[in-house]
């Protein structure tokens, strides 16, 4: 499987005209990525590390067209990347808002749902709680019943994909913040 290394990536992310502060997102959910990544392959998981490290740096290459245009950013960026003949990054990218409910049901670990977790756990380019994180989503996208009924969907889908996760690297959740916070003050 073609996979682009992660100077195309950001690459790819300049030619898209994507905004700093996306890109900057971008880097910081591919740093929870690959961290939880390394993590999981340590308990025997099997993850591909260049297809995640990919997928989470791609993740959001479509946002600010979808804000200035409309439509579906995870959509966009999914077809977008597999016109460029990236079909496990697209399928990463199409997974990190909505996942399929069927690999949670299964308890199946994979590049999708650790991108799709690190996403919802990185506020901007702060690592937070997803209590913090869904409170941001409620007040910038919850402007209607059915989208906060929707954003609580993705808080309780988040939670699960959190336990998964986590009863499988030797962690509490909220160490993630501490660990990030660390990297990011340089101590």
């Amino acid at each position: 499987m073609k996979v682009p290394d992660p100077k195309t990536c950001i690459r790819l992310l300049r030619q898209t005209s994507t905004p700093v502060h996306i890109m900057r997102h971008c880097v910081k959910v591919a740093a929870v990525s690959t961290w939880l990544g390394k993590k999981l392959l340590e308990r025997d998981l099997n993850l591909n590390m260049e297809i995640l490290m990919a997928g989470a740096l791609l993740h959001d290459i479509s946002k600010y067209h979808s804000i200035l245009s409309g439509g579906d950013h995870a959509l966009m960026g999914a077809r977008f990347v597999e016109g460029l003949g990236y079909p496990g990054i697209a399928r990463i990218i199409k997974c990190h808002v909505h996942l399929d409910k069927n690999t949670i049901l299964n308890g199946h670990i994979n590049e999708e749902m650790v991108v799709n977790y690190a996403d919802k756990r990185v506020k901007h380019v702060d690592v937070v709680s997803l209590k913090e994180r869904f409170r941001d989503l409620q007040a910038r996208y919850g402007t209607s019943k059915e989208r906060r009924e929707r954003i609580n969907e993705l808080f309780i889908q988040s939670k699960e994909m959190e336990r998964l996760i986590f009863s499988k690297i030797d962690i509490h959740p909220e160490e993630l913040n501490k660990i990030f916070r660390r990297k990011t003050n340089g101590k």
